[in-house]
């Protein structure tokens, strides 16, 4: 039996390399459509989040306010810490505290923090919760408050 023709050869290997790229890209697609899911045995986390539900202090829900906590990238890359903007919005107003977030994975927990305190090059410790990630959001314990995150629509803020 005689080779395929030269052109043949060549249309194979393009099929083939158009092959790759397309898997190549549908598996690009599908890792970060994953990042922005918490993950349920790693207690990742990232972007945007309303605070559904407080039974903590650190966020004293009242009526007429929310709270939205924005944690950037988050856990992605293998980074545990970075700063996060926590905002209250009180309509029409609204206050941003720009903290910083240390995520422990061995231990589960998440610490807020102010960014330094006078005198001082360290964080201060803010809050320390447990993080438990739920379907659709991040439930943080801390004794017998919890503070239940969803992810944010962008119609929210």
């Amino acid at each position: 039996m005689p080779p395929p023709p030269p052109d043949r050869i060549e249309n194979q290997r393009r099929t083939s390399h158009w092959a790759i790229w397309i898997v190549a890209m549908i598996f690009a697609l599908a890792l970060q459509v994953h990042a922005d899911v918490p993950d349920q045995g790693a207690g990742s986390f990232r972007g945007m989040y309303k605070v559904a539900s407080s039974s903590d202090p650190f966020f004293p829900i009242q009526s007429q306010q929310e709270y939205f906590v924005d944690f950037g990238d988050g856990t992605s890359h293998g980074k545990f810490s970075g700063k996060v903007a926590v905002s209250l919005r009180q309509n029409p107003n609204i206050k941003v505290r720009l903290m910083v977030w240390q995520y422990f994975p061995k231990e589960g927990n998440l610490r807020l923090g102010h960014q330094t305190h006078e005198g001082s090059k360290s964080a201060v410790v803010a809050a320390d919760w447990r993080l438990q990630a739920t379907s659709g959001g991040v439930l943080l314990e801390r004794g017998k408050h919890q503070v239940l995150l969803r992810r944010a629509d962008p119609n929210d803020y």
